[in-house]
């Protein structure tokens, strides 16, 4: 529900558009559906997969132009060919595939990322990929595509206006503590400079879209926006 451009893609995205060099990553959980990763590549720069994500790869909507990580996943199972993917081994155990993924975007020139096969499975590995969005805030701009939602962080003194149809569900959770003088208006249960952080303030779970544009302010902090599309069979006309 989140006003879907089957021409642009992901690139006209209404609460992530594209501003700049984007990054498509897919990182080794639950794999989207093939439909859901046609609509994010398209206008994308630059296709990664960390470490065995998409493995093999000729089913996905294009070849990867680079597969990254320690390989402990693809232990031989590895074929560099002229026609396909780059392949990157980094030892290092201090980072998970997903960042080793996102460093590599950051040191080409990416100015954001698609996050897809991130969520699921392994809560551990959800948590600590929603937690990435802070890590790399002012570095890259990050969205995670889930299967029924996509995610953004919002910092301080930010102000975002968002064409979403009527109805479309939507969260806002803090990710660093209190996140003071949040505003919403069109939403169902609409907010005006309050305070929320975790276990204090207004339930912030599920509200709804009551008027397009929706506008979300904050003050001060950073808040993780998660909004509700209706599945990703409704994606299905977008694959070419």
């Amino acid at each position: 529900m989140t006003g879907h451009d089957g021409e642009q893609g992901g690139a006209a995205c209404p609460i992530f558009p594209k501003k700049g060099p984007r990054a498509v990553v897919l990182c080794d959980g639950p794999p989207p559906e093939s439909s859901l990763l046609a609509y994010w590549l398209r206008g994308a720069d630059l296709f990664v997969c960390a470490d065995a994500a998409g493995h093999p790869y000729d089913h996905l909507p294009q070849v990867p132009d680079v597969v990254i990580g320690d390989f402990d996943s693809l232990a031989g199972r590895i074929l560099d060919t002229r026609s396909g993917p780059r392949f990157l081994q980094v030892h290092t155990q201090h980072t998970t595939d997903s960042e080793k993924a996102l460093l590599y975007c950051e040191e080409v020139g990416m100015a954001e990322a698609i996050l897809l096969g991130a969520t699921g499975w392994r809560l551990d590995h959800t948590l600590y990929n929603c937690g990435l969005v802070e890590r790399f805030a002012g570095r890259l701009r990050l969205c995670i595509a889930a299967y029924d939602a996509d995610a953004v962080r919002l910092d301080a003194s930010d102000l975002v206006s968002w064409r979403l149809p009527v109805g479309s569900r939507f969260s806002l959770l803090p990710l660093l503590g209190e996140v003071r003088g949040v505003t919403l208006e069109g939403a169902l249960y609409p907010l005006l400079s309050e305070t929320i952080g975790p276990g204090a303030g207004p339930a912030t779970i599920s509200n709804e879209v009551s008027q397009s544009p929706l506008l979300i302010s904050v003050a001060d902090g950073s808040l993780l926006v998660t909004v509700e599309r209706t599945g990703p069979e409704e994606l299905m006309e977008f694959e070419e």
